[in-house]
């Protein structure tokens, strides 16, 4: 959700930006597919994680019970701006930006995601899945040698 909102602010508002981080959000979660949407939105909203029944939203809405954070709020999130991204935009992004998914996210491929954003650093985080990536260490150590590389 953070990748997808901070590729599109890359696009539209690189002055407001040094370089952008997009984690956990592949080729296929903002260019050929659609990424969880809708779906993931009704699973926040709704009484408790026993009344949802989709498989991608009972994940999210799991993780969200566990991390307590506002159902609320990452509904919202989640019902905004599902427009995908044309592979001529993503050319479009002049920011330095780094990738960071793990090798088998929800999201799609950070590598074939890469390929299309000039100058993206692509970082795979082995052995995570999508919603534990951004407390591995991998993930931690690559954003901070990206950050530091740009002083």
């Amino acid at each position: 959700m953070g990748g997808r909102m901070t590729a599109w602010l890359a696009l539209n508002e690189p002055h407001r930006l040094r370089s952008a981080i997009l984690g956990g959000i592949g080729i296929g979660g903002l260019i050929e597919g659609s990424g969880p949407g809708e779906n993931v939105a009704k699973a926040l909203e709704a009484p408790s994680l026993d009344d949802v029944t989709d498989p991608m939203g009972r994940t999210f809405r799991a993780f969200a019970d566990q991390t307590r954070s506002d159902h609320r709020a990452l509904a919202a999130c989640f019902h905004g701006a599902r427009d995908q991204m044309t592979r001529q935009q993503a050319a479009r992004i002049e920011v330095p930006v780094l990738i960071a998914v793990t090798a088998d996210d929800v999201a799609g491929s950070a590598s074939a995601f890469g390929a299309g954003i000039p100058g993206a650093q692509v970082l795979d985080i082995p052995n995570r899945d999508h919603m534990r990536a951004f407390g591995d260490k991998v993930y931690k150590t690559g954003v901070l040698e990206f950050l530091s590389r740009r002083g």
